[in-house]
């Protein structure tokens, strides 16, 4: 038995026998060395976390799911910053026409995290290794082991866009929005996937473009602000309206900014980046 799926039949069993709050308290504590408190939520994680597991919004699965999210772009009027579509989505790997994907794209997983292939050069691409990456996810049930119930509700699906110049230099701009209101963004760049893992730099920053402290693992280089800062501080506001907190991940690049992703639960809920000084501010600021 796969060892992530047995980890989810641990968590669930524990969520029968006492509750889903002890199951994610005990994943918080194993995984990621953190306490939460979901008795008296204080801290952004407490907060977050206790929406995930008792007041989740009805729209959250389907703005989680990276293919549906679209529409719901679209919806608020901002379907020009979604990244062009090359297939999809596919329930099935042999529903998948290769040959009539375009030169380069992108192919990602509608139903979990860290779930992308890249695909710069069609003819270069090593079609043993995408094909079993591509099944791996199809029969990946993401929230069982992540403690993030909202994606049991999410399809197993394959879509792919189209490939952004330099697609694995892109700099991701995460705003983190409280009540409908972005309080601070993460800015994570120069991102490094290997076998054990992925490696990133990592900096936060204010709505005023001001570096604020409160990463673990903040890195020693500098970010310059991105032309289009203010026009995406609105299009996450925006996108942010309907939820009591998310993430809006968007990318400033050739001259444009492109939606990446809406995320209800960072790092499972536990924002295991950010010093708990940090976190206990930023729940000041999240009313549930």
């Amino acid at each position: 038995m796969n060892i992530k799926v047995a980890y989810g039949k641990v968590l669930t069993g524990i969520s029968k026998i006492f509750s889903v709050d002890a199951a994610k308290k005990f994943d918080t504590r194993l995984r990621f060395h953190r306490d939460l408190n979901l008795k008296h939520p204080k801290s952004l994680a407490d907060k977050v976390t206790y929406i995930e597991l008792h007041n989740p919004s009805p729209l959250a699965p389907e703005c989680t799911d990276k293919y549906a999210v679209r529409q719901y772009v679209k919806n608020k009027g901002f379907e020009d910053i979604l990244v062009p579509l090359a297939g999809g989505p596919w329930s099935k790997i042999e529903e998948i026409d290769f040959k009539a994907l375009p030169d380069s794209f992108v192919f990602k997983a509608t139903h979990g995290c860290k779930m992308n292939y890249l695909v710069p050069e069609k003819d270069k691409m090593d079609m043993e290794k995408c094909v079993a990456e591509m099944s791996k996810w199809l029969k990946t049930t993401y929230g069982t082991y992540s403690m993030e119930p909202h994606y049991l509700k999410i399809p197993h699906r394959i879509y792919a866009e189209n490939y952004l110049a330099d697609a694995d230099k892109l700099i991701d701009y995460k705003f983190h929005c409280m009540n409908g209101v972005p309080q601070f963004v993460l800015v994570c760049g120069d991102r490094v996937v290997t076998e054990m893992g992925n490696s990133v730099s990592r900096h936060i920053f204010d709505m005023n473009w001001n570096h604020l402290r409160g990463l673990t693992d903040e890195t020693a280089d500098t970010v310059e602000k991105p032309e289009h800062f203010n026009q995406m501080i609105e299009i996450a506001r925006e996108l942010s309206a309907d939820f009591k907190f998310v993430r809006v991940d968007l990318y400033d690049i050739n001259g444009r900014v492109y939606f990446g992703e809406l995320t209800f639960s960072p790092t499972n809920g536990v924002f295991s980046h950010y010093t708990q000084e940090f976190l206990n501010e930023m729940g000041n600021k999240l009313q549930i």
